[in-house]
Formats: C-alpha cells, structure tokens, sequence
C-alpha cells in the first residue's frame, strides 16, 4: 500500500502512468491473496519461489514508481519482503506414512 500523509495514497491523485497504477493496484490485490485471513499467523497459501517473484516485482514497480515521479517526491521504502519457510510442505506432510483420516 502506498501511503501519503496520514494515510492512504490515493493512485489516481498521483502524477503516473496509466500502466504503473494498474500494476500497483494488481500488486496490492496479489499482496491479499498471500495472507492466510483466517489466522494471519500461520503460513499462507504462497511457497517461498512465489514470495520472491512477487519481492522482485515489488521491487521493480518501486523503481518505476521512483521513476515517474522523480526527484521532486521523496519516497520513503518500508517494503518488508515476504518470505515463507522453505522446508513448510515438508513440515506440513508429517511423518512419512502419516495419514489424514
């Protein structure tokens, strides 16, 4: 989420491309979707190659953000990258030979 002031940036007051704010109202719908909202503590539905895709793009759209706007915005970089276990289907799977009933 892009922040301005005391809250909320709104998209459409800022002086950006069409494109870049289509793509950053997209990564905020991914960012939803990576969250587990029945109990945001537990893991979420993302493995951890889908984190890094979705940290990279973050990252990229920042940079075109930074881009757009240009040396008159100061643009304050809070992004705290997603990750998830790399051993979380292992764990998930139990003991071998475990099975659900």
């Amino acid at each position: 989420m892009l922040w301005g002031g005391p809250g909320p940036a709104d998209l459409d007051e800022l002086p950006i491309s069409p494109s870049l704010r289509a793509e950053l109202d997209d990564l905020a719908a991914q960012y939803d979707e990576s969250m587990n909202w029945d109990y945001p503590p537990d893991p979420g539905p993302w493995r951890e190659a889908r984190c890094e895709r979705f940290n990279a793009d973050v990252r990229a759209a920042l940079a075109r953000l930074r881009a757009e706007l240009g040396p008159t915005w100061e643009i304050e970089d809070g992004f705290s990258e997603l990750h998830e276990d790399p051993g979380l289907d292992r764990q998930l799977a139990g003991p071998k030979g475990f099975k659900q009933v």
